[in-house]
């Protein structure tokens, strides 16, 4: 009972301001509980657990919720399908780049994104992990070797706090002890590159201290990979123009050694690796093919299985660095994993149709551009490619990542659309609306069931027979991964980083893989040719191929939000644009139109966001300008 009520005061709010009364409770508790907590290492450990529970990355679900305005919609990858509950409103104060109204939001309200969240939960997880810094000292019962592996949690956690806070609001403070009580809060933010500084003397302690793998009760924990990993993510993000605005090589050569590192440390431990799915290229995608429409087709099973699955074991795949174990939702008749954080984040989907505020995330037709076809060229490029047939003979992971009109998918009692196919058409075979799609006449109280408004939908985070209804019901055989780091991000940080030092033919120092076979082993590994020549003759060329192999194989994993911000595109005109895909039933299969069905991006003028320089960088919440002016607000807001 002790541990209970210490760990949940150590919970209670606390950020730059409005602290004073927070910490009047915990020093009234520091007395009386200091000695049960810190002496022993399994309350010790759990103490720095709560600190976990802070951690709101974009793959994170704050309490299981789903987020109002996912990275998915903001990275311009989907734009969301639900029309009740004020979402359009909040994605419009987006759109129109008023982030310090996002920011105002009270946490945790209704409509409050989770980056707002993760400001407050951020300083919170700090504060825990500081305290528990100072005090492991006091821990008696434990080995060092265990202790040192608290400390290194302790470590990285700080480090992944401070970079999902700066990574969006530039420098901030780095405490790296508590608040003194008794001392005036007068300090000023410091510099992003300062910071970044900080993160990485943590990481480098981590590093040291964090073992390799963990087994028994603690499988899943943060080992030395993730540490690494995160190394790799933060200096290649500082190497990048958004920060590194005097392209200083010096800043991607460490970026490059950072992210070969860990490349090197998957190879000699052996515990992680690529999955090989080349199998997949040889899928049967052309016109009429026996592959188009299968819902998960058995050619791709190894690499979709880094994402979602049948059983429910808590299984990390090979090639994942870190992730979240998903807790289980505990039923009458039986026990299935929560999928809610990453298909909340991402989808909603005919499974959670039931429910009474489905989120859903339709992908963007100029998003989908980005894949290329099977024969390892852009749409524009590959001459067989038709814009009026634009499903079949592409990159395989196409058909991993999106679900498009046509598709098998099965359904279970419950589901509002029971027809067992996906019908995306604005006018369908029956010239009717496509069920899956809006209609206009929808009354005010069935808002919450529209489910796409794109023409496409996302199939990564949704595994095929699972249905989830309301609350706990529903039937779930599967798992759903909400992943922090795989190890094709770190060999794609390695790519750009590599490219940007050295050249498309480079590597780092000691390495043993240039930037072009780097992410050629990304694209190999589903089957992919390697880069073509048209795409690798300098560096300008692989720089372009090396962002667009990122949007392929890392999309709807909360990446391309920031990667856009990091390179300073975000401004740029293309990125704004909002595209839905049309599909209209033209009477029958034709030379023009072989489906049938007649296919038209349409710009969503309405949509369109506003990016202008301030919006690189988020605000931080007025409140905390007000109570403490030396605090300053990010510039431009």
């Amino acid at each position: 009972m002790k541990k209970t009520l210490y760990i949940g005061i150590l919970a209670a709010l606390w950020t730059l301001t409005g602290c004073e009364d927070y910490l009047d409770k915990v020093e009234e508790f520091d007395t009386l509980q200091e000695e049960d907590v810190f002496t022993d290492i399994q309350l010790a450990s759990d103490f720095l657990d709560g600190a976990y529970t802070r951690l709101i990355a974009e793959t994170s679900a704050r309490d299981h919720r789903s987020d109002w305005l996912p990275g998915m919609t903001m990275a311009g990858e989907g734009y969301p399908g639900r029309l009740g509950l004020n979402v359009p409103e909040t994605y419009n104060i987006y759109a129109q780049g008023d982030y310090l109204s996002l920011m105002n939001r009270p946490s945790q309200a209704q409509t409050t994104p989770y980056f707002v969240d993760r400001y407050y939960e951020g300083w919170k997880g700090i504060r825990t992990v500081n305290t528990f810094i100072e005090k492991s000292g006091s821990i008696q019962n434990g080995t060092q070797q265990e202790v040192n592996a608290l400390l290194g949690q302790a470590y990285f956690l700080r480090a992944y706090l401070y970079h999902l806070m700066t990574k969006r609001h530039g420098g901030l403070v780095y405490l790296k002890e508590n608040l003194d009580l008794n001392a005036s809060f007068d300090r000023e933010r410091d510099t992003y590159e300062n910071n970044v500084a900080d993160m990485l003397a943590d990481l480098d302690q981590a590093i040291e201290l964090l073992p390799n793998t963990w087994d028994g009760r603690d499988y899943g924990r943060p080992a030395k990979g993730a540490a690494l990993a995160l190394k790799s993510r933060i200096t290649l993000f500082a190497a990048s123009p958004l920060v590194n605005s005097p392209g200083s090589a010096e800043a991607w050569e460490v970026a490059a050694q950072a992210a070969w590192d860990m490349i090197n440390h998957a190879n000699t431990t052996g515990l992680y690796r690529l999955i090989d799915a080349s199998d997949a290229i040889n899928m049967d995608v052309d016109q009429d093919g026996a592959d188009v429409f299968v819902p998960e087709p058995p050619q791709l099973d190894p690499y979709r299985g880094i994402f979602v699955g049948p059983g429910t074991a808590k299984v990390i795949p090979a090639e994942v660095i870190f992730m979240e174990l998903n807790p289980l939702f505990d039923l009458p008749s039986s026990s299935f994993l929560n999928p809610v954080p990453r298909l909340s984040l991402t989808v909603g989907f005919d499974i959670i149709k039931g429910n009474t505020s489905p989120m859903n995330i339709g992908a963007l037709a100029n998003f989908i551009e980005h894949f290329e076809t099977k024969n390892g060229l852009d749409i524009a490029d590959d001459p067989s490619y038709d814009p009026q047939n634009p499903f079949i003979n592409r990159d395989p992971r196409f058909y991993n990542a999106i679900l498009f009109d046509g598709v098998p998918w099965q359904h279970t009692v419950g589901a509002i659309n029971g027809t067992g196919f996906t019908d995306l058409a604005l006018v369908n075979e029956e010239g009717r609306r496509g069920l899956d799609l809006h209609d206009p006449a929808t009354p005010a109280s069935r808002l919450w069931r529209v489910m796409n408004l794109t023409g496409l939908r996302i199939r990564k985070w949704v595994p095929n027979g699972a249905f989830w209804q309301s609350g706990n019901s529903g039937l779930w055989d599967f798992y759903v991964n909400n992943i922090h780091f795989r190890l094709a991000e770190i060999y794609l940080n390695y790519a750009e980083a590599a490219n940007e030092a050295f050249g498309p033919n480079g590597s780092a120092p000691g390495a043993s893989l240039t930037a072009l076979q780097a992410i050629n082993r990304v694209r190999n590994r589903v089957g992919m040719p390697d880069v073509n020549a048209l795409y690798a003759g300098s560096q300008e060329a692989l720089r372009e191929r090396i962002r667009i192999e990122r949007a392929v194989e890392l999309c709807f994993e909360g990446h391309r939000y920031d990667d856009l911000r990091r390179w300073k595109i975000a401004h740029l005109e293309e990125q704004k644009k909002v595209e839905f895909l049309v599909m209209r039933w033209q009477g029958g299969p034709s030379a023009t139109f072989p489906t049938g069905f007649s296919f038209a991006t349409e710009e969503q003028s309405n949509l369109r966001k506003t990016f202008n320089e301030r919006n690189y960088w988020w605000p931080i919440p007025s409140s905390e300008t007000a109570a403490v002016p030396s605090f300053k607000q990010t510039p431009g807001w």
